[in-house]
């Protein structure tokens, strides 16, 4: 008997074709979809950006025809991604889209921003809501700041007080506003805009340094940290906040060291270069210059020659000088020290600009110093030249 396969010829190529559609739809449904109807554009091109940290990149466009419909797609997005759809500088909305979302958009090309609808993405309807309250904030405020600015110069004072206190309230009440939005989304990118939503001046709305409003900031880093370690906006957040919070020990620091200062001074107890610990409290009832430095500054090594004249004319007068280095190799600071010929107490931890004693001194230049009174008061701060030799020499 002999066998063909003739008749299985149509099944087949149904078979390839419905295999060839379903895998192209597939692969289509995998990207993004922008699409909509822009009225009033006719011949104007209508650009799509992605909102970089450092710029907006334009990665395709359209021009408009009299029925104003577009579309746009792109790759599955790996991470929620900011676009703008724009006609121009001051004529734009902006997007949040999450993976490969289809998002459908209407809007009149006369103002973007104020007549556009959009169906198909809820982080870019949050956005929306977040954009359209701060417009209402930078109306108040800039409405609020034209009437200050008619007032007399002097007189008034009533009225510029009540306008402060506006100006105040409207703050407030749109900072708790974006306070409750931000705890309520945590995972949501429409929070880290939020976070940093400017008025008309540029002025950022939100204050990192501020203790309240810095617990936001903390909240969407820590939480988008976890679910987008690698997305360049988490990074950028989660350093902005451990910026934030090293200012903030910093400052710390200086108003402790300030406010000690009458009383004490903060206590230094670190090794020389024979190993032996040298504790600044010891030389109590003598005028200290506490100097910092390292052997790789140049500057630093300049002040030294200078400051061995001054401590060769006083340190029988009682005048000491104890130097601080932020080398981190050991090697290199011993050979300094013995190069120069540095006769004075030279102490170090060896870590560098983590050193400790620099820390508690807020020192953020080299070289340093700070010269103490025989009474163990601070009495003046980077002293150099002649006008420390004058200070030195007034001190004794």
């Amino acid at each position: 008997m002999k066998f063909t396969t003739e008749p299985m010829r149509p099944f087949i190529n149904i078979l390839s074709i419905a295999f060839i559609i379903f895998t192209l739809s597939g692969c289509y449904s995998d990207n993004y979809r922008i699409k909509g109807t822009i009225t009033n554009g006719d011949n104007r091109t209508l650009i799509l950006e992605k909102m970089q940290l450092d710029r907006d990149l334009a990665i395709d466009s359209v021009h408009l025809d009299e029925d104003g419909s577009f579309s746009f797609h792109g790759e599955k997005l790996n991470i929620p991604t900011f676009f703008k759809l724009k006609l121009s500088e001051n004529n734009y909305i902006t997007l949040l889209l999450d993976s490969t979302e289809h998002v459908t958009v209407t809007a009149d090309a006369k103002n973007l921003e104020n007549s556009y609808r959009l169906e198909g993405s809820i982080e870019s309807k949050k956005v929306q809501i977040l954009n359209e309250r701060l417009k209402t904030l930078r109306s108040t405020v800039d409405s609020l700041l034209d009437v200050y600015d008619s007032l007399p110069a002097e007189g008034d004072t009533q009225r510029k007080n009540e306008i402060g206190q506006q100006l105040l309230i409207a703050l407030d009440e749109h900072k708790s506003f974006v306070g409750s939005f931000v705890m309520d989304n945590p995972r949501s990118f429409a929070s880290y805009y939020a976070l940093f939503q400017r008025l008309s001046d540029n002025t950022m709305v939100l204050n990192v340094m501020d203790k309240k409003e810095q617990v936001y900031f903390a909240t969407i880093a820590t939480s988008l940290n976890l679910m987008y370690p690698e997305s360049p906006r988490v990074k950028q957040l989660y350093n902005y906040v451990l910026s934030a919070k090293a200012q903030e020990r910093r400052q710390r620091i200086t108003q402790e060291l300030q406010e000690n200062a009458e009383e004490t001074i903060p206590e230094i107890k670190e090794k020389n270069i024979h190993g032996e610990e040298v504790a600044l409290s010891s030389l109590k009832g003598k005028v200290v210059l506490l100097s910092f430095w390292a052997s790789w500054d140049e500057a630093s090594r300049r002040a030294n020659d200078h400051m061995k004249k001054v401590y060769q004319q006083y340190k029988d007068q009682g005048f000491e000088i104890y130097q601080v280095s932020l080398d981190r190799s050991k090697i290199l600071w011993e050979n300094a020290v013995v190069k120069d010929e540095l006769p004075w107490i030279n102490v170090s931890d060896l870590r560098y600009t983590d050193s400790f004693p620099a820390r508690i001194y807020n020192v953020n230049q080299l070289p340093a110093n700070y010269l103490i009174s025989r009474d163990g008061d601070i009495i003046g701060k980077n002293l150099f030249g002649h006008l420390l030799e004058e200070k030195v020499k007034e001190a004794l």
